[in-house]
């Protein structure tokens, strides 16, 4: 159970008692910038490897403890706003405009994030609202740096 633990709230980030979300986002930014530069295709492999673990470790806390998608569980997040970097690797102004982005579509969730919140069970309801998140992020940075580049 411990590391599942450390899984679901991404090394305790999400046991922080006011928005977990938030700050698993933000200490994600760095970890995607040392994924950038190590290798080029690592956040692929690596956001891949967290969505799998995520919606294991989702799961295994949901039939743990019956919530279906408790606040602690933070790993949603960190998915989410890798996805959302992808286009913006290479600029600090974009990292902090995608960082955004993905906190407003993962607060408001747009169809089809609220689709997979609401109707999809387990830890894959989990990731995948947050994996929307990201998408919608990552479409409007690559738009976005179409016009500025």
């Amino acid at each position: 159970m411990k590391i599942n633990n450390i899984i679901i709230t991404f090394f305790g980030v999400g046991k922080i008692p006011f928005a977990p979300g938030t700050f698993a986002s933000l200490t994600t930014i760095p970890i995607g910038l040392f994924l950038f530069y190590t290798h080029q295709y690592a956040i692929y492999c690596i956001i891949v490897l967290l969505f799998v673990i995520g919606v294991l470790s989702s799961n295994k806390h949901q039939k743990i403890t019956g919530k279906k998608d408790d606040s602690i569980i933070v790993i949603d997040e960190v998915v989410g706003q890798l996805i959302a970097m992808i286009f913006a690797k290479d600029n600090f102004g974009l990292i902090i405009l995608s960082f955004i982005l993905f906190r407003i579509f993962d607060i408001f969730k747009p169809w089809p994030a609220s689709y997979a919140d609401s109707k999809i069970d387990g830890g894959l309801g989990v990731m995948l609202d947050d994996v929307f998140a990201g998408i919608y992020a990552a479409i409007i940075i690559f738009i976005f740096k179409g016009f500025i580049i």
